[in-house]
């Protein structure tokens, strides 16, 4: 602590030299812990302890420690169901966080395999229990570094490291990377994971960077509409894809900031208008992309989606020719539309746990948002249910879902390395049969019912749609599609018919 004082004064001193210049001379941030790490080191968790005695203790109480929260109003699950990507099917990586955690390519992280694991905040050989309290030991393989360094060697991350503990993802923990902490996270250290780890729209389809992005352009950071409490971050309430979330009472939105009116000008007023039942997004994010379709039944060679292909053609992941990917298509253009309710206490099913639709233009407070439409023929048990699966017997006593197929989860490794989807699917169902549920062996690739909608709220513009991209016949938006009548379509697309 003697040296932590000392730190503390040397920055009390240089800040009262500076007031005392006739001229006040900004000064950049610097962390006072650095002269303790010079001295000693950085040996991880453990070293920001020594004075952020709580931080640990926070971050068990996150979503980026236990990858759920217990939900609310969401359709399908009981209030208070501990929920999130811990427990959910991913479409993008066709598989589970349990399945798929350790995935790699030769001991490296590749979007190929995409290995859940590198993007948790604790290097763990295997995912956290939901609502279960983690063990000091597991507390302190927390990186700390990964969201609050400017400087990280990602390479030490994505490589998988076996010690006593197991077989997990790494850590940089290098003097070099915890001397660049800064005072708020930037958004690199975010777009670490929440990119994809790497690539640049293959998972969320909207860029935060200056070239795409107003906001980022104005250098405004991710925290600065995420707000943060205790390492607990906002998300929002209009998400259609993630129910997870720390500050499900904390609302994000446009007005915040920008107030109920924003539009000035001649069409001020009509614009204004529009905001009642648009979110500003829909008019503001002019283009996504990503993938629209994809088949894990059909695995094919990465040399045929690779870099003159589909998975790389409007994304910078690298082609593997040696490994195997699912069958996709990516799209870029518009976004797709529907209609959403903010998930507020009061706003019974708001959401839906397979990212499904559940408002409609009659649903009190809704509003057209914009979001990536996502098909998927996913694997299925031709014999066992959904309902049998852990921690989902609910769905039993629920008409709709009594006999949905199990959904069943690949070992991407196996996947990639070999295309043999039953391989795959009987090392990824392994770390099930400890909690009791055995695949029958017999799969089937089925389209899931109905769409699934990821959400878009990056790569906003200063300036809007035209009235034009909607108001014509074949504009951008579909009408039909979001319930107008025949009539109201007409008038909508000003006799466009």
């Amino acid at each position: 602590m003697k040296i932590l004082a000392t730190a503390l004064g040397l920055s009390l001193a240089l800040s009262g030299s500076a007031h005392a210049q006739q001229a006040p001379v900004l000064q950049q941030w610097q962390h006072p812990g650095n002269v303790l790490i010079k001295a000693h080191g950085y040996h991880g968790a453990q070293t920001c302890t020594t004075c952020h005695a709580n931080a640990l203790d926070e971050i068990a109480h996150t979503v980026h420690w236990n990858l759920a929260t217990p939900v609310r109003n969401v359709q399908g699950l009981p209030d208070g169901t501990w929920w999130g990507m811990v427990n959910r099917e991913c479409a993008l990586a066709g598989s589970t966080a349990f399945a798929n955690w350790v995935a790699a390519t030769d001991g490296k992280f590749s979007v190929q395999s995409a290995g859940c694991g590198v993007c948790h905040i604790g290097s763990l050989p295997a995912p956290p229990t939901p609502g279960k309290p983690p063990t000091a030991a597991e507390l302190n393989t927390v990186d700390c570094l990964v969201c609050h360094a400017a400087k990280y060697d990602w390479s030490q991350r994505a490589t998988l490291v076996k010690d006593a503990t197991g077989v997990h993802w790494g850590a940089d923990t290098t003097v070099a990377s915890a001397l660049s902490i800064t005072k708020t996270p930037p958004n690199e250290a975010c777009l670490r994971c929440h990119e994809h780890a790497w690539s640049n729209d293959y998972k969320r389809g909207t860029l935060f960077t200056p070239a795409n992005d107003v906001h980022a352009a104005a250098g405004l950071s991710c925290v600065t509409c995420h707000t943060t409490d205790h390492h607990k971050i906002a998300k929002g309430m209009a998400e259609s894809d993630m129910v997870a979330n720390d500050l499900p009472d904390v609302a994000i939105e446009c007005t915040n900031c920008h107030g109920d009116t924003p539009h000035r000008g001649a069409q001020g007023e009509a614009l204004n208008q529009h905001a009642t039942r648009l979110a500003c997004q829909t008019c503001h994010i002019r283009q996504v992309s990503g993938i629209v379709y994809e088949n894990w039944g059909q695995p094919v060679k990465d040399d045929v989606h690779g870099a003159m292909s589909e998975l790389s053609k409007y994304d910078s992941i690298p082609a593997n020719p040696a490994l195997y990917v699912p069958t996709d298509t990516i799209r870029m253009g518009h976004p797709s539309f529907i209609w959403r309710v903010p998930n507020k206490a009061d706003q019974k099913d708001a959401q839906s746990w397979m990212a499904f639709e559940t408002a409609t233009m009659n649903t009190p407070g809704a509003k057209i948002y914009p979001v990536r439409a996502l098909t998927q023929i996913m694997l299925f048990d031709k014999k066992l249910k959904m309902w049998q699966a852990p921690g989902m017997a609910f769905l039993k006593d629920d008409p709709a879902m009594a006999q949905f197929p199990l959904l069943l989860a690949p070992n991407r490794e196996v996947y990639n390395k070999t295309g043999n989807v039953k391989a795959a699917i009987d090392a990824g169902m392994k770390p099930y049969e400890a909690m009791g549920l055995k695949w029958s062996g017999d799969w089937t690739a089925m389209q899931v019912p109905g769409t699934s909608y990821i959400s878009v709220s990056h790569g906003v513009q200063k300036v809007g749609l035209s009235c034009s991209a909607c108001h014509t016949k074949g504009g951008v938006m579909d009408f039909k599609a979001l319930g107008f009548g025949p009539e109201q379509v007409k008038q909508l697309r000003r006799g466009g018919g």
